[in-house]
């Protein structure tokens, strides 16, 4: 991977300060720092002796290298340098230039000192270029990165009644615009829905495909529309992201062989999706490319909702919305909202108006 000098001459030193607002708490029965100040994430946890730390310290850039993360979420988290795996970790000088989010998610490029061994310490995190992430369930002015710098979320959802959540995949959609990221819908376990039950599936494939979404249908048992996901993913950097139990980790380990990751059936008493993916990890594909498979989740908070910018996200919206009398136009209540005349003549799937409207009432309650 090639380097990044940040404008700096090579072979000059770099002052490295440690992050600010960070307050320490001691956890009784152990030699460890906790860390819990704004903007760190749960494996924010530093070894450290007891005395007291250095405010910063002077790191040569010949000592650094670039690296890319493969995996947070764990005891420790795991960097890929060419064809070098390390075990890293952050320390209280590493540095970063995303403000009030996860210090270090999958996909995250950063600088490494190599310790030896195996193990490294991360130093400081790049910039990211493009992002999946949501409000945090602790903190809704602190970002939770599920995956950095890819080139495509595949939103995925399976062919049930309690899993197939056209909200949820709009949330998702927004969010994937909203971070720079392309994203398609995957409708997987196609091979459960029967006949009346597959055409509903069809109609809501069309709904996205005709707001400009490609929509792919999947089943690791049949087999259909493998052999088109596995196209689409060769090369780039993807990610799976979804409900629990939609079968990520399924059409993971069909993707790339050998990988076995463990899978799990749905809850016997609920038939919601288990949590069988606890870490977010960035895979190689056979050949080129990474394929992402993170933690399913049931809620999805956007990270600073701006209501104004909301139906700018939604692509079928933009071809009415300079027609509407008012410029300000929420398309809920006003007008002459030629939005809401193309909801009425079919033109925007009504479906996708009320996805709209339900994500524009519940981000304003917050």
């Amino acid at each position: 991977m090639a380097k990044k000098d940040g404008g700096k001459q090579r072979g000059s030193p770099r002052r490295v300060h440690k992050r600010k607002d960070i307050e320490k708490q001691w956890r009784k029965g152990t030699s460890r720092w906790q860390y819990a100040g704004e903007g760190e994430s749960d494996h924010d946890q530093l070894d450290r002796r007891l005395s007291s730390p250095r405010q910063y310290q002077v790191v040569s850039d010949e000592q650094e290298r670039d690296a890319l993360v493969m995996q947070t979420g764990g005891p420790h988290i795991l960097l890929h340098d060419g064809d070098r795996e390390l075990r890293s970790r952050p320390r209280r000088s590493t540095t970063t230039e995303n403000a009030n989010a996860t210090l270090i998610a999958i996909g995250d490029r950063v600088r490494y000192i190599d310790m030896g061994e195996e193990e490294a310490v991360i130093t400081h995190v790049y910039g990211r270029e493009s992002f999946l992430l949501r409000a945090s369930v602790r903190d809704a002015e602190y970002a939770q990165v599920l995956v950095a710098n890819i080139d495509e979320v595949i939103v995925t959802a399976a062919a049930t009644d309690e899993l197939l959540r056209p909200g949820l995949i709009d949330r998702y959609l927004v969010a994937c615009a909203m971070g720079g990221v392309d994203a398609c819908v995957c409708i997987n376990k196609m091979d459960l829905p029967d006949d009346e039950e597959r055409e509903f599936v069809d109609d809501l494939a069309a709904m996205y495909r005709d707001a400009g979404y490609d929509v792919l249908l999947t089943s690791c048992v049949t087999g259909e529309g493998l052999d088109e996901l596995t196209a689409r993913v060769r090369g780039n950097i993807s990610a799976f992201s979804g409900h629990s139990g939609v079968g990520k980790t399924s059409l993971l380990n069909v993707l790339i062989p050998d990988l076995e990751e463990k899978t799990s059936e749905l809850s016997d008493q609920s038939q919601r999706g288990i949590h069988t993916t606890t870490r977010s990890t960035l895979f190689p594909l056979p050949g080129e490319g990474f394929l992402a498979d993170t933690p399913g989740i049931r809620e999805f908070g956007l990270y600073q909702f701006d209501p104004a910018d909301l139906h700018t996200y939604f692509p079928e919206f933009l071809d009415y919305a300079d027609e509407c009398r008012f410029p300000s136009c929420t398309h809920t209540h006003e007008p002459g909202c030629a939005v809401k005349e193309a909801v009425e003549s079919e033109d925007i799937h009504p479906l996708r108006y009320r996805n709209y409207l339900q994500i524009l009432e519940s981000e304003q309650q917050e």
